[in-house]
């Protein structure tokens, strides 16, 4: 990847020569970046694209392949896409924000920040809304289970394509298709129906919109991250293409209702460059006012022994390193090596290429160190 170079702006002919090797560099990384999605198009010829954007020591390396909707528009590292469960990074970061400006505390009970009927429903399957917090819900850990991940749900979603979604009928998917799997910190257990009960409480405190606030609390418009907007709370970006179309098994999604999934467990639509540019930003510094705020995030005190998720990330090992993360259902992915600067992030357009992309992220990232 690009080195930094030391340009010596007092001999011309030695400043001429730096900037050329760093054009070459970034020349050749490109195309090093393209042979591995060439290489991910062969081992997986159903998916209609990939893209890949990669950031090291603060440059930017993007690349795409293949095509962005049936009718042959190629597809590009800031062409925009539903990144789906990725978003929760953002909400996660947008709830620690008010708690930064003391608008609220982190541990205190969800029943502080829900309508009454939501608490009536979950009290009604034996969810204790007085006992689970906040923080609770952040990592996954509250106990409750997930709407999402229930056939019920499945089949309504594409069954009718059209449905225009209510936060309270996706609550009422976990109620009556599923039951409490823990007491609230005993456990690790994703719940997509978590994430939306704090994009509710992120809309009860602020009295704004759901999209609109978290992009604000998160400050896109500072970071100027242009392709990034919350499906059906704002218009196209002029400056951007239309979304990709993204595909389940060969099946096109591109007209499946944004509602399905945008309320807080997914809702972003953004470019897989936009998305390694946030995360960038993100881990050094330039979202939340403090250092602690970020490392509280990392490290999420109290999460379940085991668990593999902090506030709105997937922590593991890779290597020698510490890697933090998020996946999304529609075939999104982003890492990345805090302090190291270094990000990968991409897509599949067909989530049955994910676990190939994600498996050249741990390749990427990892080689970068020679670069």
């Amino acid at each position: 990847m690009k080195n930094t170079l030391i340009l010596t702006v007092w001999i011309l002919s030695v400043f001429v020569a730096a900037c050329t090797t760093h054009q070459e560099t970034h020349a050749d990384s490109e195309g090093q970046l393209l042979i591995e999605l060439e290489t991910l198009k062969v081992s997986s010829p159903n998916v209609p694209g990939f893209a890949i954007a990669v950031i090291d020591r603060g440059e930017l390396m993007s690349s795409a392949i293949g095509m962005a909707d049936p009718n042959g528009r190629d597809m590009t590292a800031d062409t925009p896409i539903r990144i789906a469960s990725i978003t929760k990074t953002f909400v996660a970061a947008a709830i620690l924000r008010l708690s930064e400006e003391g608008r609220l505390d982190i541990d205190n009970p969800i029943s502080d920040f829900i309508s009454s009927e939501h608490k009536v429903l979950l009290q009604s399957d034996g969810y204790d809304t007085q006992a689970i917090t906040i923080r609770h819900l952040l990592m996954h850990a509250s106990g409750m289970n997930d709407h999402a991940g229930t056939e019920a749900f499945q089949i309504a979603a594409f069954s009718n394509p059209s449905h225009s979604w209510t936060r309270t009928e996706q609550i009422r998917v976990l109620i009556d298709e599923t039951e409490k799997l823990s007491e609230p910190g005993a456990e690790y257990h994703y719940s997509d129906t978590g994430y939306i009960l704090l994009g509710e409480a992120i809309e009860r405190i602020t009295g704004n919109p759901l999209g609109e606030t978290v992009l604000e609390l998160n400050r896109i418009d500072d970071l100027k991250l242009d392709s990034v907007r919350w499906e059906g709370e704002s218009d196209l970006v002029p400056e951007h293409p239309d979304r990709a179309h993204q595909y389940l098994d060969g099946a096109d999604t591109y007209s499946v209702d944004g509602s399905v999934d945008a309320f807080g467990g997914g809702g972003i639509i953004a470019s897989v460059e936009d998305v390694a540019r946030y995360y960038d930003a993100l881990f050094s510094g330039q979202v939340f006012a403090s250092n602690e705020t970020l490392r509280e995030m990392m490290t999420a005190p109290g999460h379940p022994a085991e668990s593999p998720y902090r506030m709105g990330l997937f922590a593991r090992s890779l290597g020698d390193y510490q890697v933090y993360g998020h996946g999304g259902f529609w075939g999104t992915d982003v890492i990345i090596i805090p302090g190291l600067g270094r990000v990968v992030s991409g897509v599949s357009l067909d989530q049955g290429g994910t676990a190939s992309l994600r498996s050249r992220h741990n390749a990427i990232i990892l080689d970068l160190e020679n670069k």
